[in-house]
């Protein structure tokens, strides 16, 4: 892909714009970077959200010989598309552009009818509205990003910036992602299944003592075989009323609050050391290699080698 059409609709999100400007309109030939032309299509000047304005460098007639169309996020995911946009953007797909809505820019292609039968995704607050417009297409609930081929969809926010360098990848190569990532100070890869978030931990200190003192004494154990009748023993407690204690202290129950900061520590461990995957399950408390995939597949919705990649932490 090298002529990217960027449709400018009014209220378009200006990270999306500075997202797309950052990737594709700064000349990197110099680090290896092929060269690309950049339209930025639309009727007429718009402001951009929350703050900015942009003005087209083409009319919505531009997006015609682009290899990959570009749907922005708007402030306001419903708003109308023009008639003019919707039909330029079918007449460049049908002609074989790839089109990519970034976070609600999905509700353009929906608009356009490009969504049906297809998988997309958006930003999670917006996923239900997303399935009421596009009920046709396949709704991806926890992932970053979609890729249908020639239809692809982004998370919000920095999704957006993920699915672009996906995009580089996928059609100029591992090598040329990278050179950019760097350039960009960032990961080269997150995988588009991983999770768009993950819902925060309870506090790890709760207000009441016993309580807090159980947890304080549990965290320096979590490589230890311990469990929930361990933590009401040292409470001085039944395991019933320690149940019940704990989620009126701290919202969780035992058992997930245990499970959850294991995982934050094989999290830890994996973005600090160097260990192996099993050493790191031993000393998480999560016993095996084969266990450590399957809770944090189920927590982030990537494996431990992959976390480790986006986030291992080099040695100063």
């Amino acid at each position: 892909m090298r002529v990217i059409g960027v449709i400018l609709l009014e209220g378009a999100r200006l990270f999306d714009f500075a997202v797309v400007s950052e990737v594709w309109q700064i000349d990197r030939t110099g680090a290896g970077l092929p060269p690309f032309e950049v339209r930025l299509c639309g009727p007429r000047p718009v402001d951009l959200h929350p703050d900015g304005s942009a003005t087209p460098t083409h009319d919505i007639a531009g997006l015609t010989g682009c290899d990959l169309v570009i749907a922005l996020g708007r402030v306001e995911p419903h708003a109308t598309v023009p008639k003019e946009v919707v039909t330029a953007l079918r007449v460049a797909h049908r002609n074989g552009a790839v089109v990519a809505g970034l976070c609600s820019g999905a509700f353009t292609l929906a608009a356009a009818g490009l969504l049906d039968g297809r998988p997309a995704t958006t930003h999670w607050a917006l996923l239900d509205d997303l399935a009421r417009v596009a009920p046709s297409a396949d709704i991806s609930r926890d992932v970053l990003f979609t890729d249908d081929g020639d239809v692809c969809t982004s998370a919000g926010v920095v999704g957006g910036l993920d699915l672009c360098l996906h995009l580089v990848r996928r059609d100029h190569g591992a090598d040329a992602a990278s050179t950019l990532a760097r350039r960009m100070v960032m990961p080269p890869i997150r995988d588009g299944g991983q999770r768009q978030y993950v819902t925060a931990p309870v506090p790890i200190r709760p207000a009441r003592p016993d309580i807090a003192s159980t947890v304080d004494w549990a965290v320096t154990a979590l490589g230890e075989p311990i469990g929930v009748a361990d933590l009401a023993r040292r409470a001085g407690m039944s395991e019933r009323t320690f149940h019940r204690e704990f989620v009126a202290a701290t919202g969780a129950t035992p058992g997930r609050w245990l499970l959850s900061q294991r995982v934050r520590h094989a999290q830890r461990l994996l973005e600090t050391t160097d260990l192996p995957v099993g050493r790191v399950a031993e000393r998480s408390g999560l016993g095996s290699a084969a266990n450590l995939r399957r809770r944090l597949r189920a927590e982030l919705g990537v494996a431990p080698d992959t976390y480790r990649r986006n986030f291992h932490l080099p040695a100063e």
